[in-house]
């Protein structure tokens, strides 16, 4: 789950190597991949839905999903024959145990919220980077603050019902709200981390430490939620397709898309093409999903969207079509 954009950002750290060895392609193509990775990511809410309620738990998709798609980082790092360095597996450590934890956040909240409010509450995330950056000493900029105001009253109309102001709350907002903020604190650490380390080798150990992760802990928790009904939801066909779509194009595909057209995109396009993220999630989870969403929910949403577009791309869109003076 958007990274400076989640997303855009892993791409503009974590694999700024990788990205400067990717072929060549259009400016059009490049669009598309982007676009195409974002609706990936959109699809990925109600593929959650789906293995959840085929019956396995939170932890146990968690595990599955991970596991095999660090399995495939691995065929992927021994392919391009990345050297393996201790501060790499260091630092991949530390990020995987803090994937672990967001993705657990985001997954098992799924169980008490609507696939809609998780996919707009998730990309509060883009706000939210920011203000941590903020926090760890870097400047703000005045859109990113205007777009929390507006993100703010976006989550309020999302989430609210009449009545007490918390009203309308559940565990499942709360705790996808604290994925979006471990989100931004991945960021932070990723442009940190990146600095120093192969950007395949980042990736992949902490993909396979957030697997490694998630099967250790599902393995002593109690039923119904470790591995208790994995073995029964892998005979179902959605849940089995579910689990290979999550690991093999919400995340390996997902990092490679990412990282071979980053080069061809300006951040102001990239931000305003992850919007399709929440947006698809939003429309799958009405018209496929059939969940209900009220016109105070759908304006909600709006302004989330439009909260990420002030934020991150509103700033480069000025200084793209700003003159500059030529006077002598």
């Amino acid at each position: 789950m958007p990274w400076n954009n989640w997303e855009l950002a892993f791409v503009n750290a974590a694999f700024i190597g990788i990205v400067n060895k990717a072929a060549t392609i259009s400016h059009a193509t490049a669009v598309v991949i982007i676009a195409l990775v974002a609706t990936v990511w959109g699809v990925g809410f109600p593929m959650t839905r789906f293995a959840l309620e085929g019956g396995i738990s939170a932890a146990a998709l968690m595990t599955v999903r991970f596991l095999l798609a660090g399995v495939l980082m691995l065929f992927i790092l021994h392919a391009r024959r990345i050297r393996i360095t201790h501060q790499g597996v260091l630092d991949g450590l530390w990020l995987g145990l803090l994937l672990a934890v967001l993705f657990w956040s985001q997954t098992d909240g799924m169980r008490f919220t609507t696939t809609a409010k998780s996919g707009f509450i998730t990309g509060l995330y883009v706000l939210f980077t920011p203000l941590i950056a903020a926090a760890a000493g870097q400047r703000i900029k005045l859109t990113s603050a205007a777009g929390t105001v507006i993100a703010t009253i976006g989550l309020y109309l999302l989430v609210h019902l009449h009545g007490v102001w918390w009203a309308g709350w559940n565990r499942g907002d709360l705790e996808t709200l604290v994925c979006a903020v471990l989100c931004a604190v991945h960021i932070v650490l990723m442009g940190v981390f990146a600095r120093r380390t192969d950007a395949w080798l980042l990736a992949g150990t902490q993909v396979v430490v957030a697997g490694i992760v998630s099967a250790m802990v599902t393995a002593f928790l109690p039923a119904p939620y470790g591995y208790q009904h994995l073995a029964q939801g892998l005979f179902q066909p959605v849940v089995l397709g579910s689990l290979l779509y999550l690991a093999m194009f919400s995340t390996v595909f997902a990092f490679w898309g990412q990282a071979i057209a980053q080069t061809q995109l300006g951040p102001a396009e990239a931000a305003v093409l992850f919007c399709i993220e929440p947006v698809t999630a939003a429309l799958l989870s009405v018209f496929w999903l059939k969940e209900p969403m009220t016109g105070q929910q759908a304006l909600g949403g709006a302004l989330i969207v439009l909260a990420m577009i002030v934020s991150e791309a509103l700033p480069h869109m000025f200084r793209a079509i700003t003159v500059p003076d030529t006077r002598p």
